[in-house]
């Protein structure tokens, strides 16, 4: 019993050893907004190396920053949840999409990552809304061609709702933007994931 009390405190002591200390969410903070001093703060913790935190001694770099996604209270703080910038910035736009389960990858989506908006097939004869019918049930543009893939960055991710539906933000060029809005009120459009990021 004596030795086993002995390891138990050489454990303690060295788990106590290896505490360190993050910047962690004071206050909520939604997406786009600034960060101030009152917003964050530090705690001493004991976290798994692979923990994705940022070092208290850098809480000065955080303040001005601005939140690239919803940050709450008393949550740790991770780099990818930052940002410099607003979005979008000039030439992009942002769409917001409501996707459901079938249409978005397994390993779900996080902000940052780069994927390609893809327009589906409709059922057979379905209006495009393009004023055509293809009879193939393949979506067509205003050329009768199908809608080209889209590049994107996911810039918010958001739900699920109560059907299991998710709501994607996407940058995307303004110039692509209308075809994307478009595509997405009918709901024949599916993410292929070209670069992953975040957690």
């Amino acid at each position: 019993m004596m030795v086993l009390a002995v390891l138990v405190n050489v454990y303690l002591f060295q788990s106590a050893g290896h505490r360190v200390l993050a910047v962690r969410m004071i206050r909520d903070v939604p997406i786009g907004q600034q960060i101030t001093r009152a917003d964050v703060g530090t705690a001493r913790l004991s976290l798994d190396p692979g923990m994705r935190t940022i070092p208290g001694r850098q809480l000065s770099e955080v303040v001005g920053r601005r939140a690239a996604v919803d940050l709450r209270a008393g949550t740790l703080l991770a780099a990818s949840q930052l940002t410099s910038q607003l979005t979008p910035q000039r030439g992009q736009a942002l769409v917001t999409v409501s996707l459901k389960p079938g249409q978005l990858p397994p390993q779900g989506l996080a902000p940052g990552s780069q994927v390609r908006i893809v327009t589906t097939p409709g059922a057979q004869g379905q209006d495009t809304g393009s004023g055509q019918d293809t009879g193939t049930g393949q979506d067509a543009g205003p050329n009768g061609k199908t809608a080209p893939d889209v590049a994107a960055t996911v810039d918010q991710v958001g739900g699920p709702d109560a059907n299991g539906s998710m709501t994607i933000s996407l940058l995307v060029n303004d110039a692509d933007s209308s075809l994307v809005a478009r595509e997405a009120s009918t709901g024949r459009i599916a993410l292929v994931v070209t670069t992953r990021t975040g957690a």
